[in-house]
């Protein structure tokens, strides 16, 4: 059996459907999974915050906004991710 359309869906995503995930913080991760937050907009998330509790989706960072994680800002970065996973 070919093997030539495999993946051909993520080619027409907008970068491959790779991003950071709002939930758990993970840059450059497929974004294939959709929760839905209590007010109805729903956020694309990667596959291992799929089962994500209410509590971790409603409490997501939103991504749309520059999030400083390269060079000077990384420290304040992992510390947003640090609060995220308690």
């Amino acid at each position: 059996m070919a093997k030539n359309n495999r993946g051909k869906s993520l080619y027409k995503q907008p970068s491959r459907s790779r991003g950071t995930c709002p939930i758990c913080l993970a840059t450059r991760t497929k974004l294939l999974e959709t929760c839905k937050k209590a007010d109805g907009t729903q956020l694309s998330v990667c596959k291992r915050c799929s089962n994500a509790s209410a509590e971790r989706i409603e409490s997501a960072v939103n991504t749309r906004l520059p999030l400083a994680f390269r060079r000077k800002h990384r420290k304040a970065f992992h510390q947003l991710k640090a609060q995220q996973l308690k």
